[in-house]
């Protein structure tokens, strides 16, 4: 069997896969942003969808040569599952909206997983584009859910009361998210308390000082400053 890089532990491959197979109503529709290589999540979604003899994958992937190369890999590791997979090049923000127009009315997104950019807002704008096209028994997961990727949709999606919303921080260094939605939409009362704790977290003295200098001046400071206390703030590991 061919083998290829991807970026999940095995405990993380075990639960994505899991999810899938032991869903009471098998994914049709799957949306997977940030593929990498392809033998992490993209590898194991497909497996899984062709075990459970239904379901299609979206893979969206913004780094051109990454992109090129995961497609060979896929082609060459699981050429039967080829057909159950359509990738995507291009940023989330830009093509999710595109593939959203392409889709019937009544369509849905039964799966996604998010593991695109570092920055927390990525999967906040993703999780928003896609919630409402999620319905009540779809599932949502993301890696990176213990670090700077992760810091903001993990505390959104738990104070939703319409997702049960489970971290697994224990399952790599980086952590995995896995949540089911339970209902169309949240109460009034849970969405005013998500809103409020992302704008708390968006407004907090180091993501707007991120925001307003320009990279190549972030990265001096950042050069400047212990291991230890970038990896906090950068990754959130203490």
């Amino acid at each position: 069997m061919t083998q290829i890089a991807g970026q999940l532990s095995d405990t993380e491959r075990r639960l994505l896969t899991e999810a899938i197979l032991q869903a009471p109503k098998k994914p049709e529709n799957v949306i997977e942003v940030g593929t990498w290589l392809g033998g992490g999540s993209t590898l194991h979604i497909l497996r899984a969808l062709q075990r459970n003899g239904a379901g299609h994958l979206w893979g969206v992937e913004a780094n051109r040569s990454i992109y090129e190369q995961m497609l060979a890999n896929i082609r060459a590791a699981a050429p039967e599952v080829c057909d159950r997979f359509t990738p995507v090049f291009g940023f989330s923000q830009d093509v999710l909206p595109q593939w959203i127009k392409t889709q019937k009315p009544a369509s849905t997104v039964d799966f996604v997983f998010l593991d695109g950019g570092n920055h927390p807002g990525e999967q906040i704008k993703e999780f928003h584009l896609l919630d409402r096209l999620i319905p009540a028994g779809g599932q949502l997961m993301a890696h990176d859910a213990i670090v700077r990727k992760g810091k903001w949709l993990v505390p959104y999606v738990s104070l939703l009361d319409n997702w049960e919303s489970h971290l697994h921080s224990d399952s790599s260094e980086v952590g995995l998210f896995h949540a089911k939605k339970t209902a169309g939409a949240p109460s009034s009362a849970s969405l005013r308390a998500a809103r409020a704790k992302l704008f708390r977290m968006q407004c907090s003295p180091m993501e707007i000082a991120a925001g307003i200098m320009p990279s190549p001046v972030c990265g001096f400071i950042l050069n400047l400053l212990p291991t230890r206390f970038v990896k906090f703030l950068y990754h959130g590991f203490k």
